[in-house]
């Protein structure tokens, strides 16, 4: 179990997937990039892929996000997913989509304020560039949007796409939060 760091729901606990599927994202860097992100949240609408427990969405719904769209592709995990908007009664607030995250972006019309990129930490660091390019070519990120990638590598980031580009670490992991 984690737990939600800030906002209405601040301390209640989320389920994670069994198994090693996913790599929950720790409360330290959690609080961290929501504190860069402070107010940021309130009434945005937010994507969240390789979504696992949901912990960037369910974390943002409770600062005051408006909406969560959770993109994954395991059976198992979106079930968490689930259980997780259940428990916290957010279930009117998200949308949980069985899919690969590269052809949904292909094929969605929608549009984010935040998008939050969780991949497995085996994830090559040229399928971020790709994503990002991908978020901003199809004008999926809106305009001063934000993206923030989690690595446990260093990612060359074009940062001329971008009016700030943030990097934070924690232990392994580094969260890059880029304003668009």
């Amino acid at each position: 179990m984690i737990r939600i760091t800030g906002g209405e729901d601040r301390s209640r606990l989320l389920e994670i997937p069994a198994g090693g599927v996913t790599k929950p994202t720790m409360d330290m860097m959690r609080q961290a990039i929501f504190s860069a992100l402070s107010y940021d949240i309130y009434g945005k609408t937010v994507l969240d892929l390789f979504a696992g427990s949901g912990s960037y969405s369910f974390e943002s719904l409770s600062r005051g996000a408006k909406h969560a769209t959770l993109v994954e592709c395991h059976g198992d995990v979106i079930a968490v997913e689930k259980r997780n908007a259940r428990t916290l009664k957010r279930e009117e607030q998200v949308n949980i989509i069985n899919e690969n995250t590269e052809i949904y972006l292909g094929e969605t019309n929608e549009k984010f304020d935040i998008v939050f990129i969780d991949p497995p930490y085996c994830y090559e660091t040229e399928r971020y560039e790709k994503l990002v390019k991908t978020l901003i070519s199809r004008e999926i990120i809106k305009d001063n949007g934000i993206i923030v990638l989690e690595s446990d590598k260093e990612l060359n980031i074009d940062k001329s796409m971008f009016k700030d580009v943030r990097l934070y670490e924690h232990g392994v992991a580094r969260a890059y939060i880029l304003r668009k």
